[in-house]
């Protein structure tokens, strides 16, 4: 991707991965940057490789952006301990293979079209002569003969029904102006009679070398059955999604192959998403739960079974999260096929807090009985956020929590513990030492005594696998040391 650019490598090192490659601004409903976030975010969570087949991911270069199709796959590096250390992103070049594909469909497309054309209305517009053919079946469907219709453009200009001709006009020049080859649109046509009837019009249009339009050939068939069928439908999904927006809880429903069709108004008010958006939902759940919600949602559509899902989703007004649990039915109709899925997110931030809140309170509990005396540091400069009460008893009454590590044990620079913290935190290694020396006051009464110690360095890990800190763990061993010590001792009389 480096040698199609303008960019060198040394301009790219260290650069954050999506200023260096954004969205093409030119092509707004691609969000290639999501995608590709998507596939590490996945890699990340689940530990495992992760391949997309293909995705438009536009480069740029010094003449603007250029259109390019990829294979991506997202590799875990994994440590030791089976924590993830790095993300290889591999990434292959498939414009070519895209675009050939893409040629080939479009040919097929032309096939269809000729082959519509003998069971409805065909047509042949030249665009640079303003001449127009009228196939057969204009009699039988619209009461016309070819004579009556005319030669020129106007012939269909003057038959669209007024209501529908801007719009129509609108979406065939966009078409051109895009340099599509296939157009397709539905409107009102006059009869002979003077009735209307729905119509399908579908076009397919080739252009000469400079790129302009010079001649579309295409069907027209009447759908007005199929248009009275479908209005009816209409009006039953318009009944369905008044009963989505009367319920408590946001509410979605979605195709059989996954994709989002309608959000209630309970979505759009706390999410701030545009009205009668659906793309890009996901922009909406906390970035440490998108891997889990798209797996999710992923799996059900691919097994067609309900699905279950806790995850946190943005307020827009002030930008935090609440937890909320996701339920997907899927509808079926009575050859057991899925016809719609059906969602609901329901609220349990504060179920979910309490229950926190719970865990911590047994944690804590746990922590305060345990022969383990733990002390947890943050940040380069090892500042203290957590200790547990053995710590005094080690230390003695010391102000910890929000202290850095220097200020809090000076005496133990001499012993290297510093160099130990600095270890630990800049290389991610965990380090241990045994049977530890010192004295300590028993009970807090101040009169100290023999003890020996192990400690435990262990370095914590953030999301991006960074060392964001250090949980010291201590625990005393002095009666096994001692234990040991009167056994030797005895080996040696002995002997």
């Amino acid at each position: 991707m480096i040698e199609q650019t303008h960019l060198k490598r040394d301009e790219i090192i260290g650069r954050q991965l999506f200023q260096i490659f954004p969205n093409n601004p030119d092509n707004p409903k691609e969000d290639s940057e999501g995608s590709i976030y998507q596939s590490l975010q996945h890699a990340l969570a689940n530990k495992k490789t992760y391949n997309t087949e293909a995705i438009r991911y536009d480069i740029p270069t010094k003449d603007g952006f250029r259109e390019r199709y990829w294979n991506a796959t997202t590799i875990p590096i994994l440590d030791e301990s089976g924590e993830v250390q790095y993300l290889v992103h591999e990434i292959n070049d498939i414009t070519d293979k895209i675009l050939m594909k893409r040629l080939r469909h479009q040919g097929q497309e032309h096939l269809n079209l000729i082959s519509n054309a003998t069971k409805a209305i065909a047509w042949e517009y030249d665009l640079v002569n303003d001449h127009m053919i009228w196939g057969e079946g204009l009699l039988e469907i619209f009461g016309y003969k070819p004579e009556d219709m005319g030669t020129g453009g106007d012939s269909w200009d003057l038959r669209v029904h007024p209501d529908d001709f801007e719009e129509v006009q609108r979406s065939i020049q966009q078409a051109l102006t895009e340099k599509q080859n296939t157009w397709k649109g539905e409107y009102r046509f006059r009869k002979a009679d003077g009735t209307y009837a729905y119509v399908l019009d579908q076009g397919y249009t080739t252009y000469n070398s400079k790129g302009e339009a010079v001649r579309t050939i295409g069907s027209i068939i009447d759908i007005t059955q199929n248009r009275d069928t479908r209005e009816a439908l209409k009006e039953s999904d318009a009944r369905f999604h008044h009963l989505l927006e009367t319920l408590p809880h946001m509410a979605w429903t979605a195709s059989p192959k996954g994709k989002v069709l309608f959000f209630n108004e309970h979505w759009y008010s706390y999410t701030g998403m545009r009205r009668g958006q659906t793309d890009g939902w996901i922009n909406a759940v906390h970035p440490e739960d998108s891997a889990i919600a798209i797996t999710t949602w992923h799996n059900a559509v691919a097994t067609g079974n309900s699905f279950e899902v806790e995850y946190r989703i943005r307020h827009h007004l002030d930008g935090g999260y609440r937890w909320f649990l996701e339920r997907g039915l899927p509808m079926r109709d009575t050859d057991s096929n899925i016809t719609l899925w059906i969602g609901t997110y329901t609220d349990i931030d504060d179920q979910k807090n309490q229950v926190e809140e719970q865990k911590d309170d047994r944690l804590e509990s746990m922590l305060r009985l345990s022969p383990v005396h733990l002390c947890m540091l943050h940040g380069p400069d090892h500042v203290c956020k957590y200790i547990t009460p053995g710590v005094y008893k080690l230390y003695g009454n010391r102000s910890y929590i929000g202290h850095t590590a220097r200020e809090i044990w000076p005496e133990l620079d001499s012993l290297g513990f510093f160099g130990i913290l600095h270890e630990v935190y800049t290389k991610g290694r965990t380090v241990y030492i045994n049977e530890f020396y010192t004295q300590i006051g028993h009970d807090f009464n101040g009169n100290p005594r023999d003890a020996y110690l192990n400690f435990k360095y262990h370095p914590l890990f953030d999301s991006t696998s960074r060392v964001e800190g250090i949980m010291i763990s201590a625990i005393e061993v002095t009666s096994l040391v001692k234990a040991r010590q009167r056994v030797e001792a005895l080996f040696k009389e002995e002997s």
